[in-house]
Protein backbone atom coordinates (compact mmCIF):
# COMPACT_ATOMS: atom_id res chain seq x y z
CA UNK A 1 0.00 0.00 0.00
CA UNK A 2 1.34 3.44 -0.95
CA UNK A 3 -0.29 6.61 0.27
CA UNK A 4 -2.99 6.96 -1.89
CA UNK A 5 -4.11 3.54 -1.09
CA UNK A 6 -4.01 5.17 2.67
CA UNK A 7 -6.02 7.98 1.96
CA UNK A 8 -8.85 5.89 0.55
CA UNK A 9 -8.86 3.64 3.86
CA UNK A 10 -9.00 7.31 5.76
CA UNK A 11 -12.14 8.52 3.13
CA UNK A 12 -13.74 5.24 2.69
CA UNK A 13 -13.30 3.99 6.87
CA UNK A 14 -11.69 6.12 9.25
CA UNK A 15 -12.99 9.95 8.40
CA UNK A 16 -16.60 8.33 8.64
CA UNK A 17 -16.24 6.10 11.41
CA UNK A 18 -14.51 9.15 13.61
CA UNK A 19 -17.75 11.13 12.49
CA UNK A 20 -19.61 9.05 15.01
CA UNK A 21 -17.38 9.57 17.72
CA UNK A 22 -15.97 12.46 20.23
CA UNK A 23 -14.47 14.73 18.74
CA UNK A 24 -11.49 14.08 21.41
CA UNK A 25 -10.61 10.51 19.91
CA UNK A 26 -7.03 10.21 18.70
CA UNK A 27 -5.62 8.29 15.63
CA UNK A 28 -2.31 6.01 16.70
CA UNK A 29 0.06 5.33 13.68
CA UNK A 30 3.59 4.71 13.07
CA UNK A 31 5.45 6.98 10.53
CA UNK A 32 5.73 4.83 8.30
CA UNK A 33 5.84 6.85 4.86
CA UNK A 34 2.36 6.09 3.70
CA UNK A 35 1.24 7.28 7.25
CA UNK A 36 3.30 10.57 6.96
CA UNK A 37 3.25 12.29 3.65
CA UNK A 38 2.76 15.40 3.20
CA UNK A 39 -1.10 14.74 1.64
CA UNK A 40 -2.23 11.83 4.35
CA UNK A 41 -1.48 14.78 6.68
CA UNK A 42 -3.58 17.33 5.18
CA UNK A 43 -6.33 14.70 4.26
CA UNK A 44 -6.50 14.27 8.37
CA UNK A 45 -6.24 17.84 9.21
CA UNK A 46 -8.96 19.23 6.47
CA UNK A 47 -11.22 16.38 8.32
CA UNK A 48 -10.23 17.85 12.00
CA UNK A 49 -8.80 14.04 12.52
CA UNK A 50 -6.48 14.30 15.81
CA UNK A 51 -3.10 12.19 14.92
CA UNK A 52 -0.91 10.94 18.22
CA UNK A 53 2.24 12.76 16.40
CA UNK A 54 4.88 9.77 17.42
CA UNK A 55 9.01 9.95 17.24
CA UNK A 56 10.69 8.62 14.48
CA UNK A 57 12.08 5.55 15.17
CA UNK A 58 11.00 4.96 18.41
CA UNK A 59 8.67 1.94 18.67
CA UNK A 60 8.79 1.51 22.35
CA UNK A 61 7.29 4.61 22.82
CA UNK A 62 3.98 4.08 19.95
CA UNK A 63 1.60 1.37 21.61
CA UNK A 64 0.49 0.09 18.62
CA UNK A 65 4.28 -1.37 18.35
CA UNK A 66 3.45 -4.48 21.37
CA UNK A 67 -0.15 -4.95 19.45
CA UNK A 68 1.64 -5.86 15.93
CA UNK A 69 4.30 -8.23 17.70
CA UNK A 70 1.44 -9.76 19.88
CA UNK A 71 -0.31 -10.73 16.62
CA UNK A 72 2.30 -11.54 14.78
CA UNK A 73 3.87 -14.03 17.42
CA UNK A 74 -0.01 -15.54 17.79
CA UNK A 75 0.10 -16.10 14.39
CA UNK A 76 3.57 -17.77 14.06
CA UNK A 77 3.24 -19.88 17.52
CA UNK A 78 -0.40 -20.80 17.40
CA UNK A 79 -1.93 -20.48 13.76
CA UNK A 80 0.80 -21.07 11.54
CA UNK A 81 -0.98 -21.05 8.80
CA UNK A 82 -0.36 -23.18 5.57
CA UNK A 83 -3.23 -21.34 3.57
CA UNK A 84 -4.30 -17.73 3.10
CA UNK A 85 -7.59 -18.76 4.61
CA UNK A 86 -5.91 -19.72 7.81
CA UNK A 87 -3.95 -16.82 8.26
CA UNK A 88 -6.93 -14.14 7.70
CA UNK A 89 -8.75 -16.29 10.34
CA UNK A 90 -6.19 -15.92 12.88
CA UNK A 91 -5.44 -13.05 12.21
CA UNK A 92 -9.39 -12.11 12.81
CA UNK A 93 -9.07 -14.58 15.99
CA UNK A 94 -6.04 -12.65 17.36
CA UNK A 95 -7.88 -9.32 16.78
CA UNK A 96 -11.13 -10.28 19.06
CA UNK A 97 -9.03 -10.41 21.80
CA UNK A 98 -8.33 -7.30 21.77
CA UNK A 99 -10.10 -5.56 24.57
CA UNK A 100 -10.32 -1.82 26.44
CA UNK A 101 -7.81 -3.55 29.22
CA UNK A 102 -5.22 -5.06 26.81
CA UNK A 103 -4.90 -1.44 25.01
CA UNK A 104 -4.43 -0.10 28.20
CA UNK A 105 -2.18 -2.13 29.33
CA UNK A 106 0.38 -1.30 26.01
CA UNK A 107 -0.58 2.32 26.76
CA UNK A 108 0.54 2.25 30.67
CA UNK A 109 3.77 -0.06 29.09
CA UNK A 110 4.57 3.38 27.59
CA UNK A 111 4.37 5.11 30.48
CA UNK A 112 6.80 3.29 32.51
CA UNK A 113 9.11 3.65 29.70
CA UNK A 114 9.05 7.03 28.42
CA UNK A 115 10.98 8.69 31.41
CA UNK A 116 13.56 5.72 30.92
CA UNK A 117 13.88 6.19 26.99
CA UNK A 118 14.57 9.78 26.91
CA UNK A 119 17.04 9.51 30.21
CA UNK A 120 19.22 6.56 28.48
CA UNK A 121 18.91 8.28 24.81
CA UNK A 122 19.49 11.82 25.70
CA UNK A 123 16.04 12.94 23.91
CA UNK A 124 17.26 10.90 21.15
CA UNK A 125 15.48 8.46 18.74
CA UNK A 126 15.67 4.84 20.34
CA UNK A 127 15.25 2.91 17.21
Amino acid sequence: MNSAGFIEVLENGLIPYTQHLNPSQRLMQDNDPKHSSKKVKERLEANKINWLKTPPESPDLNPIENLWHELKEYVRRVVQPQRKEELVKGIMDCWETVNRRKCSKYIGHVRKVVSKVIECNNGGPTG
